[in-house]
């Protein structure tokens, strides 16, 4: 009996033991979540508190820096038209939005960008306009940049750019980007205009006309003239053809024409000019006879129109005839 009841207490002495770990396994993790709490809650105060400085008391600019080449504008120019000034906020800027502004209204500027220096130096980077092309139009010349911003509308050219003949523009505001009232008409243009941009030509372009677009002619250095057919493979075609110009001498002057995707043909630019001359004459005059044989198979205005009357004339008698009832 003595025994049993030792053995009985025991348990219960385990039991205690068991539920008083129990209870304070919860207290200690109860603890834990409370303190981690705290803890995140001081962190997020103290994020608060450095977002709300750094935009209000912290980062304000003190100084602002005007590099690259304007040109025509001044670093006053430049910071105006970005709309920033000394004290506003690094943090707070709206850099695209700024560099947007900036090139929008500075028209001989092509690209701007901002950077910030931390704690309080601003800079910005201005890459000026370089002129390249007169784009020739029914209504004067465009000067347009390497990049194809437009930066005049004139009727007078600008000395030592590509004259660029055929391009018809649907834009032409200062300051906008070109563009043309066909899609090919650009993508012929930006062919170009990234060729002629890496400059690694063995003769200088000066022309380009693409008034034909199966059949583009390109200038190259005043003295030879490519009649690369469509505006298929434009880099291929310039490519080739720079490559027999080279092996050329330097003062022969005619015209090269390309024969099928992997031939040239040099002429002489007498014979070449007579040749195109005559084919456009018999173009011409087949175009004529075309048009003089449509107006012989189909009939005039006159004519259509007294036949016109005169059936009129004879379905009028016949109703006459048939409303008048016999004599006698």
């Amino acid at each position: 009996m003595g025994y049993a009841t030792k053995e009985l207490k025991i348990v219960r002495d385990v039991e205690k033991t068991s539920m008083q770990h129990q209870t304070n396994s919860k207290r200690s993790r109860r603890r834990k979540r409370g303190r981690s709490i705290y803890v995140l809650l001081v962190l997020l105060f103290a994020v608060a508190v450095v977002v709300t400085l750094s935009l209000t008391v912290f980062f304000n600019i003190k100084t602002i820096l005007v590099t690259g080449n304007a040109e025509r504008y001044t670093a006053e120019d430049v910071v105006k038209a970005t709309g920033i000034a000394v004290g506003d906020n690094m943090m707070r800027l709206k850099i695209d939005e700024a560099e947007q502004r900036a090139v929008e209204s500075l028209i001989h500027v092509e690209s701007v960008e901002i950077v910030r220096k931390f704690p309080d130096t601003l800079e910005i980077h201005v890459q000026k306009c370089t002129p390249a092309y007169n784009v020739v139009y029914e209504f004067g010349t465009l000067i347009v940049s390497e990049h194809g911003r437009i930066l005049d509308n004139s009727m007078d050219p600008q000395a030592g750019l590509v004259r660029v003949v055929g391009y018809q523009p649907s834009e032409t505001t200062p300051g906008q980007q070109i563009a043309a009232e066909e899609e090919r008409c650009d993508k012929v243009f930006a062919a170009f205009r990234d060729l002629i941009y890496d400059g690694d030509l063995a003769a200088p372009i000066v022309e380009i006309d693409m008034s034909d677009f199966n059949d583009i002619m390109v200038n190259f250095d005043h003295r030879i003239i490519f009649d690369m057919g469509n505006w298929s493979e434009i880099d291929y075609k310039i490519s080739f053809a720079e490559q027999i110009i080279s092996e050329q001498p330097a003062n022969k002057e005619g015209y090269l024409v390309m024969i099928g995707s992997n031939q040239c043909s040099f002429r002489n630019k007498a014979d070449y000019e007579a040749s195109r001359k005559a084919a456009k004459e018999a173009a011409k005059s087949s175009s004529s006879a075309s048009r003089r044989t449509e107006e012989e198979t189909t009939p005039s205005e006159t004519e259509t129109n007294a036949e016109t009357d005169a059936e009129a004339d004879a379905e009028a008698d016949a109703e006459t005839d048939a409303g008048t009832p016999d004599e006698g």
